[in-house]
């Protein structure tokens, strides 16, 4: 059992880097000055460049050594460290506006990135570090070989649904995962002491890679400010090493998936599948037999049934769900209260027919893109196109994403996949008791839960990405 005292023994964060003494225009350039040793005096400049960036750092004299200036951009990317730290749930708005009002300067540019769905934290790092496939969408999941539920606290444990972690160079015992959603700032504290700790150690040329769990934890207690006020602090230990190492370093920040920044208050399907005629179960012996996955606290809900389209339209029956898909036959059919559509793959594109009503509200631009030359003749439509035609859309991506759900995402997709509106979430019941209020969750295919970002201090990104994309754009920065 982890105690929070015991816990906090020793973890102290890392110092806080110091606001700067003084501010003032050089050549049309805004030079910040700090002191970044305590003693009073100012003995480190930043000067910013057109766009705002952080581009010339300049070091006062030590240790015999003199006065040093530094064009970050001049420093190859291979030729030193880089250090990846990956965030658990920040919406691509909240770092895009406070890079807008000034923060994360010493990075270009944030990039939108676009996870895959459910947007989940497991499912999110194994595409953006390329590991193999998680065995479900949650630690806790439905065997079907043997009929029931897995242990889900065993394998959260054992790490076994994060292949991704093994890449980290710092990721928390998963045991502290316990304490994240009661003294999240605790974990994060020391989170922030072992990542400085690491990368101060690291030699030059090497790439190191970081998580923090303790963001998680802020976010859903605290919502928008707890996610601003968590990304300052990372700001500031991107700062304090940068200075550090002289500026000879490469720093990128990113996140698995959004947040919607709502409260959100917790659901549970038991009465409406009776009321149906279903009978909520852990293990499938009748027919009208239905599991419901309820281990997190998550804005989409999984299911695993012998009549998926029975009980589908039994779901769409309660107020809080949105859509509802399930595969069926050579495709997936999608779902709401008006109707429904037919998603099927072919070859490097998706088909998507509207048989009555259109769940994903994508025909005005379905009929933009057939305008631009970007649907065939038999009606598949160009990915590259649909994913840059609906990045501002309610469901970004949404086609793909909801294919690969079914296909190929994990290892025990379920027959079933609840899509909720924000303000509702599905999942534990203990889980909700221990927390109290969900300030702020993510999982489902809109927009605000599974849009995150990227900054790199090693160049300008595209401007939107897949998360499989981030580190191939990544590496060709770093080979410039």
């Amino acid at each position: 059992m982890l105690f929070p005292s015991t816990l906090h023994s020793g973890c102290v964060a890392p110092a806080r880097f110091p606001t700067p003494l003084q501010t003032h225009t050089e050549c049309g350039q805004t030079v910040l000055n700090f002191d970044a040793d305590g003693d009073g005096l100012s003995d480190y400049r930043q000067s910013q460049n057109a766009e705002g960036r952080k581009q010339m750092l300049t070091f006062a004299p030590r240790r015999g050594e003199p006065e040093r200036a530094v064009n970050l951009d001049e420093i190859p990317g291979r030729q030193c460290p880089h250090f990846v730290i990956a965030l658990d749930g920040v919406p691509f708005e909240i770092v895009d506006q406070l890079y807008r009002d000034g923060s994360l300067r010493l990075f270009y540019p944030p990039a939108r990135v676009v996870c895959g769905y459910p947007s989940m934290t497991d499912l999110a790092l194994a595409d953006v570090f390329h590991t193999e496939r998680c065995l479900a969408y949650q630690a806790l999941y439905f065997d079907r070989t043997a009929n029931r539920l897995s242990n889900g606290n065993a394998v959260y444990l054992s790490g076994r649904n994060s292949p991704w972690a093994r890449q980290m160079a710092y990721r928390s015992s998963f045991w502290w995962d316990t304490l994240v959603y009661l003294n999240p700032q605790i974990v994060f504290d020391h989170e922030l002491s072992r990542i400085q700790a690491i990368f101060r150690a690291a030699q030059d040329g090497c790439e190191l890679r970081a998580y923090s769990v303790g963001s998680a934890g802020l976010g859903t207690r605290l919502g928008r400010p707890g996610i601003e006020a968590y990304l300052r602090r990372e700001d500031e230990l991107c700062e304090r090493i940068v200075y550090e190492r002289r500026g000879n370093v490469k720093i990128t920040l990113l996140a698995d998936h959004g947040h919607n920044l709502v409260e959100n208050r917790r659901i549970s399907f038991d009465d409406t599948l009776r009321a149906g005629g279903y009978r909520p179960a852990r293990s499938l012996r009748g027919p009208r037999d239905v599991v419901a996955v309820s281990y997190g606290l998550v804005t989409y809900a999984e299911l695993f049934t012998r009549d998926p389209a029975g009980v589908a339209a039994c779901l769409l029956q309660h107020a809080d769900v949105e859509f509802a898909c399930y595969p069926a036959d050579d495709g997936i059919v999608v779902c709401d209260r008006s109707g429904s559509a037919w998603l099927t793959q072919r070859g490097d594109g998706y088909a998507y027919v509207a048989r009555s009503g259109d769940p994903l509200r994508l025909t005005p631009i379905l009929d933009d893109l057939r305008q631009a030359g970007r649907v065939s003749a038999d009606g598949v439509i160009d990915d590259v196109a649909l994913f840059a035609a609906t990045l501002e859309h309610e469901y970004p991506n949404p086609l793909a994403r909801i294919w690969r759900a079914f296909h190929g995402l994990v290892d025990n997709p379920p027959d079933l996949l609840v899509n909720l509106r924000d303000g509702a979430c599905h999942g534990s019941r203990f889980f909700h008791a221990m927390i109290g209020k969900v300030a702020s969750t993510h999982g489902s295919l809109n927009r605000m839960n599974s849009t995150t970002f990227v900054l790199t201090m090693l160049g300008d990104m595209p401007p939107a990405l897949r998360s499989v994309d981030i580190l191939p754009a990544l590496e060709q920065l770093r080979n410039k």
